[in-house]
């Protein structure tokens, strides 16, 4: 089947053979200079957790680099690159799953015979409240709040919202803030 026959690719102008990899490279960094806080923020609403939808983001770049040198680039590559991410993300949840339930295995062979593991019970609680105020429907805006959570450093704070947000570069941050590259690289990894 021609790529121009197959759903959801683009037929570029050398439709006759593959794109080039420079091609598929500058078409990934332009998605993921434009949309990379609105994956991320989609991701991170996803998984609900911040680093996993990052570490996600990424896997799906790399993807996009192979898959899209081979077959072009989607007409969606936004949604390409987040139902990728999703992917990712579900295969990290079973990854985590099955080993959880080797640890459960494992432990349950160690404490044999027991009835519990003399936890308490965590209280069940009926919520008063006829919405959640801590749901952000706007996946940016939610985003901006975690890489501006109070408990970073000011430094830090701006350091990641103009990383996870902007899409900045960290380069580009540390030519903002006049301070070294690897400092800049320190505190968006330490936030």
């Amino acid at each position: 089947m021609a790529r121009a026959d197959r759903p959801g690719l683009m037929a570029g102008p050398g439709a006759e053979g593959p794109p080039s990899p420079q091609a598929a490279r500058r078409a990934v960094e332009a998605v993921w200079r434009i949309e990379s806080a609105r994956i991320v923020a989609a991701l991170s609403r996803y998984t609900g957790d911040f680093e996993l939808a990052e570490d996600v983001a990424q896997e799906a770049l790399a993807e996009a680099l192979v898959s899209w040198s081979r077959e072009g680039a989607p007409t969606n590559p936004v949604g390409w690159l987040l139902a990728t991410g999703r992917r990712r993300a579900i295969d990290n949840y079973r990854r985590r799953a099955a080993l959880n339930e080797r640890y459960a295995m494992l432990c349950g062979q160690l404490a044999e015979g027991e009835a519990s593991s003399g936890a308490p019970a965590p209280p069940e609680r009926a919520d008063d409240l006829l919405w959640d105020p801590d749901q952000v429907d706007d996946d940016v805006l939610a985003l901006m709040f975690i890489a501006c959570h109070p408990v970073l450093a000011p430094e830090a704070r701006v350091a990641l919202t103009l990383r996870a947000v902007a899409g900045l570069a960290s380069e580009e941050i540390a030519r903002a803030f006049l301070v070294p590259v690897p400092t800049v690289q320190a505190r968006i990894t330490r936030a």
